[in-house]
């Protein structure tokens, strides 16, 4: 299916930036992704999930990957892709669609690639964006402007059938407990392990195993700024150890994990809505991929 190439146009009314000293950056978490508004540059990453950057005012920021470089306004950056983000002293918008959430099947071909889009494709969204950036977007409507960014991008995809029900039965098992191993998964849906593997990757747009990974990531990202060591984030989200812990996280979020989970004024994090809880999931090992362990 062939994504849609539109050059990058000019402009999009300027955002105003906040008057008074502010954190760089907000992040909002939702359970499937983040907004992020603020300045980033410098940042390298190769995440599971789909990415959409927006530019906030009328300039530029730069992707360099692998032998190539793209300059643009707005960006679709497919999964899997290894980036460099420059965006200077102007402020960017970043969704972020990760591997659960319902529509990231229709980003999962662009896989592995970077694409300029329109920035007037947004436009209707200008002044929300500010309001979050200013931080006086409240909790709520952030959820609501996370989903609209979310729709908006996806008009621009092509449309995806519906996924296999024994991939969607998979995943909810997973998000049940993630500690299921490979067989029982299978056993779950009546498939063998190797079929399972390649019917998830087919259906999902991700591997069975980087799902898994993604899962463990969102385990984590519950108890950003809540004052839990690294060290137990680990443990509760499933990861072997700390070390683990902190490359997938660095890998995915161009930003060693000490950056989130702990209070600094340099990242504004809103407080996490949904619920926590201190228990390691049911039937995962310290020390072990539960999945493929």
């Amino acid at each position: 299916m062939a994504l849609q190439f539109t050059p990058s146009l000019w402009p999009l009314r300027p955002v105003p930036l906040p008057a008074v000293a502010a954190p760089y950056g907000r992040m909002h978490l939702v359970r499937d992704g983040f907004l992020y508004a603020g300045l980033l540059s410098g940042v390298t990453s190769q995440r599971h999930s789909a990415l959409v950057y927006l530019a906030l005012t009328p300039s530029e920021f730069t992707i360099e990957m692998e032998g190539s470089r793209l300059c643009a306004a707005a960006a679709l950056v497919g999964p899997g892709v290894h980036k460099r983000f420059e965006g200077g002293d102007h402020p960017v918008v970043s969704l972020d669609i990760c591997p659960t959430h319902r529509h990231y099947r229709a980003f999962a071909p662009a896989q592995g690639a970077t694409v300029a889009w329109p920035r007037e494709h947004f436009e209707g969204l200008a002044g929300a964006l500010a309001a979050f950036h200013e931080g006086s977007l409240g909790s709520a409507e952030s959820d609501r402007l996370y989903c609209q960014l979310v729709e908006l991008a996806v008009q621009r995809l092509p449309a995806v059938k519906p996924i296999d029900p024994r991939v969607r039965e998979v995943m909810r098992l997973l998000r049940e407990n993630r500690g299921h191993s490979i067989q029982q998964l299978a056993d779950a849906v009546c498939l063998s392990k190797d079929w399972l593997v390649h019917l998830f990757q087919r259906e999902a747009g991700i591997s069975l195993r980087k799902y898994e990974q993604t899962l463990k990531l969102q385990a984590a990202a519950v108890y950003v700024n809540r004052g839990v060591s690294m060290t137990k984030v680990a443990a509760i989200a499933g990861f072997a150890d700390s070390a683990h812990f902190s490359k997938m996280w660095k890998q995915n979020f161009g930003f060693p994990p000490n950056r989130f989970f702990v209070c600094n004024d340099q990242i504004a994090i809103d407080p996490v809505p949904w619920p926590t809880c201190i228990e390691r999931p049911a039937g995962a090992e310290a020390g072990r991929d539960a999945l493929y362990g």
